[in-house]
């Protein structure tokens, strides 16, 4: 490895982690590794992939990760092993040019759509199509894209051509395969209701990277979703074989729910209201004497049935962007995923910075289906020494603490927030001391910050998981409150209920596990490399002063603690000065 990676360093964690999978694989036991950050973790699923030989399948939560594990760790391996495997990449549907949809709705209006074209042009003779980065506006991605209940599949004109299915089947050849959490868990709810539905071929192992947002993104995905206007772009883009008046009957009734639905709630008042809309465009759609809507109005009409239903769940609708997207999630999916998993491949490899909570691993084996002795698991020591590090300050939330810190902080400060809201209110507060040096999640790109030192960043979740901040020179991780989850969100609220029907405590048995997961995502920001030091500092004091505080506070449990931000100017002058 030393020889592959110029700045290659030794470390004790990043060869357990490598043993540990290996073994794993080898004997075809579903393994769960929790690697700190600093690990190395790619490289050691990696090494085992390459000299064990079988087909892998590699999942990750971002773009970016992907990108970095097929451009840049994947040639290092191959570097070391001196063979070469067969890798493809995997996305989305939406990631794709559709030519059905291109040669239909946007080939027959040049002068609406010049640029589109004038793009098409351009990559006609490429064998996969990928849409480019802030090329087209939404309207124009809808036109050119499609997705699962859209696309006629086998049965369309231009399959033998199709980018997504050409990718589809390239991934399938592959040696090694690296998609995404979303794509991959949306395979497992296919192959869970049938062994033969399926995006990927079956493979030996998939290690799911970042496996912590497992539990959450899974359940959508055995669930429904549906958009209401879905019904009437279908009516939009055949026009010709509706009658006018159907779809103004149809474009009213939705205007009319998108003024009364205002909120996320699914009442029983609410429901007739959309049974009248669905009831009326299925109706339309049904009637049509057309093949490709017959199996469109098939799929619309298979999700209405399963997210208006009754099985056990949380059913609520969400408005945005002039539609309302209707949403049922099953209480426990955990059975689906072990099925899914099951029809997928031989073993799966759960691995992350963030796993246990309270020394176990039983929240994360609870929600993915697991017993504790059907899995290999293994809990790896920090990589660094946060004690010589780092400093953690714990204070009251209040706007003297960002105003001193804005005037008194070097180097890049990281601030994470529990909503939108409350990063808006912060992010304004700082711009009002130090307008250039601020910006929020929603106001850049994070994977374009190269150069961007003595910064704040102020964001929420998408901050908190999985981003490498390790080039800006962050030298303060600040969180805002506990990471707890809004008790009254109505999926969280209606969770909390079920776990209590069945004797459990909603609190200690799920709102705390997942806070102490995201303290921890939280936390990792700040030391990336052995020779960074930082400062955590937590804007809440009942982290010292409730009792489930303890759990939080073994994060860092022998981290010295600093008292003011004078104190955390001082360490940070004395580290620097050493190094």
């Amino acid at each position: 490895m030393s020889d592959a990676l110029p700045r290659y360093r030794k470390r004790q964690a990043q060869i357990d982690a490598a043993e540990f999978i290996y073994e794993s694989m080898q004997s075809h036991t579903p393994a769960v590794l929790e690697a700190p950050t600093g690990s190395g973790k790619t490289m050691a699923y990696l090494v085992p992939s390459f000299e064990l030989n079988r087909r892998i399948i590699i999942s990750t939560k971002t773009k970016q990760l992907m990108s970095q594990i097929a451009g840049k760790d994947i040639k290092s391996a191959r570097k070391i092993f001196g063979k070469d495997k067969y890798v493809a990449v995997l996305k989305g549907r939406k990631n794709y040019f559709c030519h059905l949809r291109f040669f239909k709705l946007v080939y027959p209006h040049p002068g609406r759509y010049e640029n589109v074209i004038q793009w098409y042009e351009t990559v006609a003779r490429e064998e996969i199509i990928e849409m480019p980065v802030g090329a087209f506006n939404m309207g124009e991605i809808e036109n050119i894209t499609t997705d699962s209940w859209m696309c006629p599949a086998s049965k369309c004109e231009f399959y033998d051509i199709c980018s997504f299915y050409r990718a589809k089947q390239n991934a399938n050849d592959a040696d090694i395969v690296i998609t995404n959490h979303y794509l991959l868990m949306s395979d497992f709810a296919l192959k869970a209701e049938s062994e033969h539905a399926s995006i990927f071929d079956f493979a030996d192992h998939i290690i799911m990277d970042e496996a912590h947002s497992i539990p959450d993104i899974f359940p959508r995905f055995a669930g429904t979703e549906l958009s209401l206007r879905s019904f009437l772009r279908v009516m939009n883009e055949n026009r010709p074989v509706f009658d006018p008046r159907e779809i103004e009957i149809a474009a009213g009734l939705l205007s009319g729910l998108l003024e009364d639905i205002t909120e996320r709630r699914y009442t029983s008042e609410i429901k007739e209201r959309l049974l009248g809309y669905i009831s009326f465009v299925n109706k339309a759609i049904g009637e049509k004497d057309v093949d490709d809507l017959k199996q469109m109005h098939k799929r619309l009409n298979d999700k209405a049935e399963s997210v208006m239903g009754d099985s056990e769940g949380v059913r609520f609708a969400e408005v945005e962007r002039g539609d309302i997207t209707l949403q049922y999630i099953p209480f426990d999916a955990s059975e689906k995923l072990r099925e899914g998993l099951k029809n997928s491949c031989l073993s799966p490899v759960f691995i992350s910075a963030t796993l246990s909570v309270k020394g176990t691993f039983d929240y994360f084996l609870n929600e993915t289906g697991y017993k504790e002795d059907e899995v290999s698991s293994k809990s790896l020591e920090p990589v660094f020494n946060m004690e010589e590090q780092g400093r953690l300050m714990v204070k009251d939330c209040d706007d003297a603490f960002y105003e001193e810190l804005a005037l008194k902080a070097k180097g890049s400060v990281l601030i994470i927030c529990n909503s939108v809201s409350r990063m808006n209110r912060v992010t304004k507060l700082l711009k009002q001391i130090i307008p250039d040096r601020v910006f929020a999640q929603s106001e850049i790109d994070i994977s374009d910050t190269e150069g961007l030192i003595d910064t704040f960043f102020v964001g929420c979740a998408v901050f908190r998981e999985g981003m490498d901040f390790a080039h800006t020179g962050i030298s303060y991780v600040v969180l805002d409150k506990l990471p707890f989850e809004y008790f009254e969100d109505i999926v969280l609220k209606e969770r909390a209920s079920s776990l209590k029907n069945k004797g459990l405590d909603p609190f200690k048995d799920y709102f705390l596990p997942r806070a102490v997961i995201y303290y921890r995502q939280a936390v990792g920001r700040l030391l990336r490399h052995e020779d960074d030091h930082g400062i955590w500092a937590v804007l809440d004091t009942r982290m010292e002063t409730k009792s489930y505080g303890k759990y939080f506070r073994d994060v860092l449990n022998n981290v010295p603690k600093i008292d003011s931000i004078d104190d955390a100017v001082r360490f940070l002058e004395v580290t620097d000065e050493a190094d």
